[in-house]
């Protein structure tokens, strides 16, 4: 069992999924144990070896990266964790095309990301999932017109906002500060075909 703490000790370069968010995606994406996942905008390696933690031996990880110091980034915190040979790293860009075929799961994260919902669309499986990771609401929009012009349908759009509380003895109340808004999560399934 991986201590979820080992993430404050992990090299961070740019912004990256954290807790709340990654793990509102493997519940509502369903990824479990042997999935094969293809992640784009790698960016520091977080969700990249907290899907690792997750998929297991029998699953694997490909992480998408274009940027040669993010993907060196990505292979450090992916070692530090011993999980170099679930995680893939694959220096390209993923407009370029995403190489593997009948995927569990696709994560974007990244700039323009429904540019890539056709890559996504054509590597996953029939019911496989795509998940978009959008900071901004306007975001949404431009990438659920795409999905749904490219022949995805929408299972939920959401965000996940956490508060700690404190427990005393004089009163329990919410800590003062907290990570409260992140990102905007959304999820698309790719259709079982019909027989024909």
């Amino acid at each position: 069992m991986l201590d979820v703490n080992v993430f404050e000790k992990l090299k961070r370069g740019p912004q990256v999924i954290v807790l709340k968010d990654a793990s509102a995606i493997l519940g509502f994406a369903g990824i479990g144990a042997g999935d094969r996942v293809v992640e784009a905008g790698a960016g520091s390696g977080f969700l990249s070896v907290f899907l690792a933690n997750v998929v297991g031996e029998k699953g694997k990880v490909y992480s998408y990266e274009w940027r040669e110091d993010f993907a060196k980034l990505v292979e450090k915190n992916a070692v530090k964790l011993g999980f170099e040979k679930i995680v893939e790293l694959k220096l390209k860009n993923v407009f370029d095309g995403i190489d593997e075929k009948d995927v569990d799961a696709v994560i974007l994260d990244l700039a323009d990301s429904e540019k890539a919902i056709g890559n996504a669309f054509n590597c996953l499986k029939e019911n496989g999932v795509l998940v978009g990771y959008h900071p901004n609401v306007e975001q949404i929009r431009t990438f659920a017109e795409t999905a749904i012009t490219i022949g995805f349908s929408q299972e939920r759009i959401m965000e996940v906002n956490t508060r700690d509380w404190l427990v005393r003895n004089r009163g329990c109340r919410p800590v003062n500060t907290g990570l409260m808004h992140t990102a905007f999560l959304s999820f698309w399934r790719k259709p079982i075909a019909k027989p024909q």
